[in-house]
């Protein structure tokens, strides 16, 4: 400024920054009109206007999820070169998150930047302490109204959740429909989509592992939910088939909030015991492809609890320890005696009754009633949310309590009385339907029934001593095959 000639001002250096949280719903100036307006003032101004920085579709607020690229770039603009005046169309637009927006009063309080706002009119000189007060308090105002924002959109969100309505990314097997106007009416079935999701429930219900499921669907050119390039994968079936918005269930914050006001795709039976299947923390460790054995999986080291995998024992195959080698027993000498055991069971006139206890589906009505009247007194709270007789953190510390209880009552009153893949094979003709099960269906029989155990020889025998089976239980039995006298004691 020193090198101007006399009786000429020196150029006044403005840049421009242009932001709007969301462009779509345009409840603001676009991105275009701010700089627009900007542009305008710094020509009455006579500003020569150096950059212009634009954040489109981008908040400022502490919960963005978006970085500011653009403003990364005016901060280290006015930290490396020459600017007189900082243009903003509004204060909000430079921040609503009060430490960064403290940073650029500082950042330019220290370059000698003015900022001029184009709706105050104004240009304020941060080396004045009244201006810059009164920027500081813009900044406060801001940030105080994006609190609010906030928790108008999340008291909106848990209304539409407690009322059952849909919100966020389009569940897989529906559709939304909406009005001339585009105002949401219902989300409604797809039904070309919703009968992937029904063909994949069928067949994990019935034994079937999931990644098999996701090849075949890549085979047909099947899209996936999202249209990835890589296709289906056996975790996204999974997935799928464990989102309880399918048994028209509104789900919050990961939570089972109430019924949706949508319909189902899934019954609820179905969804129980595909839900069983795919939660069962046995299944993470077996490789869904290429079954072979029917009890690498199921059958446990009863000395160290490690899993047994099948490998050559000079003239035979045999089940292993997988860690120690404690055990090993012949393949087929196991098998032959693990399904004996299971048709001698399963042939049984009252074999879904020894599967079904009585007292299993008492406690699950009774898990079911306290699950309903934890949602009826949810409900309540709610609606004196809504007449202001609860401040909004009271309401979020009772739901959620309230929402964990309820969680954990409905998964105790899940209808997973016997899985299909079990119950279809009961009857005196077990054996051949046993037969024409798939070698992955009859192992997830043996794990769904059995928790077998195999324990070390102790009589010398090269053939199996039953009594090495003592330690196994069938699944929700308190007491073990040697308590039981199927087997003697080890």
């Amino acid at each position: 400024m020193g090198d101007a000639k006399p009786g000429l001002r020196a150029a006044v250096i403005a840049i421009i920054y242009a932001r709007v949280s969301d462009d779509d719903k345009r409840q603001r100036r676009s991105v275009g009109e701010q700089e627009q307006e900007c542009q305008q003032d710094a020509a009455d101004q006579a500003w020569t206007v150096a950059r212009v920085f634009v954040d489109n579709d981008r908040s400022a607020s502490r919960y963005a999820r978006k970085q500011r690229e653009e403003y990364a770039k005016l901060l280290d603009y006015l930290a490396t070169e020459h600017v007189d005046v900082l243009i903003l169309w509004e204060s909000s637009r430079g921040g609503r998150e009060l430490e960064g927006w403290a940073g650029l009063l500082n950042l330019c309080r220290r370059r000698r930047v003015r900022i001029h706002v184009v709706t105050h009119r104004r240009t304020y000189d941060l080396e004045n302490p009244r201006d810059w007060r009164t920027l500081a308090e813009d900044g406060v105002d801001s940030a105080y109204e994006s609190e609010k924002t906030r928790e108008r959109i999340l008291r909106s969100v848990r209304g539409k959740a407690a009322s059952g309505q849909p919100h966020g990314k389009l569940l897989y097997g529906y559709r939304r429909t909406y009005d001339d106007r585009g105002n949401f009416i219902a989300q409604v079935i797809h039904d070309e989509h919703a009968e992937v999701v029904r063909e994949a429930a069928r067949r994990v219900a019935s034994g079937e592992p999931c990644r098999s499921i996701a090849l075949d669907f890549n085979a047909r050119g099947i899209p996936t939910p999202r249209g990835g390039a890589k296709g289906w994968t056996l975790s996204q079936i999974g997935r799928m088939l464990q989102n309880p918005g399918y048994i028209a269930k509104r789900v919050h914050l990961g939570k089972i909030v109430g019924d949706a006001k949508w319909p189902a795709i899934l019954d609820a039976e179905t969804y129980a015991v595909c839900r069983s299947i795919l939660t069962d923390p046995r299944r993470k460790t077996q490789r869904d492809t290429a079954v072979r054995h029917l009890l690498s999986g199921p059958a446990l080291c009863d000395v160290c609890d490690s899993r047994m995998r099948v490998q050559k024992n000079r003239t035979h195959y045999a089940y292993v320890c997988a860690e120690r080698f404690c055990v090993s027993v012949k393949t087929t000498v196991l098998e032959q005696f693990v399904v004996a055991v299971l048709m001698a069971r399963l042939s049984r006139p009252d074999a879904l009754d020894l599967l079904n206890p009585e007292r299993e589906v008492g406690s699950r009505q009774q898990a079911g009633e306290e699950a309903k009247r934890k949602r009826e007194r949810l409900d309540e709270w709610y609606a004196a949310a809504a007449r202001d007789e609860i401040t909004p953190a009271g309401l979020a510390a009772i739901e959620r309590t309230l929402l964990a209880e309820i969680e954990d009552a409905e998964r105790r009153a899940e209808r997973v009385d016997v899985p299909p893949l079990v119950r279809d094979l009961v009857g005196p003709d077990v054996e051949q339907k046993w037969e024409r099960l798939t070698i992955g269906q009859q192992r997830e029989v043996v794990s769904l029934l059995l928790e077998l155990r195999v324990g070390k020889t102790y009589r010398g025998a090269r053939s199996l001593d039953p009594a090495r089976l003592g330690n196994s239980r069938w699944r929700g039995d308190l007491q073990t095959w040697a308590e039981r006298g199927l087997v003697e004691a080890p």
